[in-house]
């Protein structure tokens, strides 16, 4: 017997299928959320003139599922998340996500996501039920989300079942999507969805987490890590650095870049302000100053040390130099998550002293 659910949401091509990217379109066709004709991106380059398949062009617009992914990806900590020089996770990256595979759905981010959402949910491991509360699941009209046995990005979105086969949706829009669903035998966690509820997690609780892992950052100084391995003098520095020292330690740096990225997630919540709270116009001055001269800029820097990475000749007699130069880059990424940091205590001081 078949059953399958109309599930044709598509996935922010942002991530690969990580816990909040399955998350995020199960919760639009839970919410039944149109996403179609979605054409409104507040981001600067549009002024710029840069093509980023967001505008009215006939290319793809920017989506409402992006937008949600945007939100609970920011709100849950990990796009605050920073890592150490020698590659140690962080007790932040522990705590929020999985090192080991390319995914976020800690015990934390999931129970975190589901009360922010205000959703019941039950996480079941006893591989002698997954089928029959899949068939349960997916005969009262919800998806089920699972994690799977698998490298990389292991979470999935099952959306029906064929006797003994199971139904995904199509992954379109992730990195490396998956191109058929597991087999039974490969499913690790279900997380089954229950009953709309009060949401047991605010905003404002998704500000503190983000203050949390963003002192802690500062309290550890992991950017002064990577400023101390890439200056040119000190105990450490690169001018005692053999040739191929030196491009590792650059090699290293640009590498730490891709998860800086995270920083466009977060910018564009305080862009769009599509969370209610933030359109309240005591935010105005806050929501700029984030998307536009901290993470706007922070961003534009993570690509410039990808690039020298990628183009600099660390022969030249003059190479040491640039280790300076990726040097006041990366204090000034640190003085900007500073920055952003300050903005977040001023925004839940705000939200303490409205009414309740």
């Amino acid at each position: 017997m078949k059953k399958e659910l109309d599930f044709k949401i598509p996935f922010s091509g942002f991530a690969g299928t990580t816990f909040i990217n399955c998350f995020t379109s199960t919760y639009l066709f839970l919410e039944n959320i149109e996403i179609t004709g979605e054409a409104e991106y507040a981001c600067n380059l549009r002024e710029k003139g840069y093509c980023n398949k967001c505008c009215n062009c006939g290319k793809t617009p920017m989506a409402m599922q992006e937008r949600f992914f945007f939100i609970f990806d920011t709100v849950c900590g990990r796009s605050s998340l920073r890592c150490r020089f020698d590659g140690t996770p962080t007790e932040m990256q522990l705590l929020i996500t999985d090192p080991a595979h390319d995914d976020d759905g800690t015990d934390d981010t999931v129970d975190f996501l589901f009360g922010f959402a205000g959703y019941e949910y039950r996480q079941l491991t006893d591989p002698s039920v997954f089928r029959g509360e899949i068939e349960a699941a997916i005969d009262g009209g919800k998806p089920v989300i699972a994690r799977v046995k698998s490298e990389g990005a292991r979470f999935r979105v099952i959306t029906g079942y064929d006797g003994d086969t199971l139904i995904c949706p199509d992954f379109s829009g992730a990195q490396d999507k998956p191109e058929r669903a597991p087999f039974w035998d490969k499913l690790d966690t279900l997380y089954i969805i229950g009953d709309k509820t009060a949401p047991r997690y605010t905003f404002l609780d998704g500000l503190k987490r983000i203050r949390r892992v963003m002192e802690y950052n500062v309290a550890e100084k992991l950017w002064d890590g990577y400023m101390e391995k890439i200056g040119l003098y000190g105990p450490d520095g690169l001018g005692g650095a053999s040739l191929d020292e030196k491009k590792a330690r650059m090699k290293r740096v640009a590498d730490a870049m891709w998860l800086t990225f995270n920083s466009h997630n977060f910018a564009e919540v305080f862009r769009q302000r599509n969370v209610p709270e933030l359109k309240d116009p005591a935010f105005d001055g806050i929501c700029q100053k984030i998307g536009a001269p901290f993470y706007g800029y922070t961003h534009d820097l993570a690509w410039s040390i990808i690039g020298l990475e990628e183009c600099a000749d660390w022969s030249k007699h003059y190479a040491g130099y640039w280790g300076e130069m990726v040097q006041l880059t990366l204090r000034r990424i640190r003085d900007n998550d500073s920055a952003v940091l300050e903005e977040v205590k001023r925004m839940i001081e705000i939200l303490e002293e409205q009414p309740k």
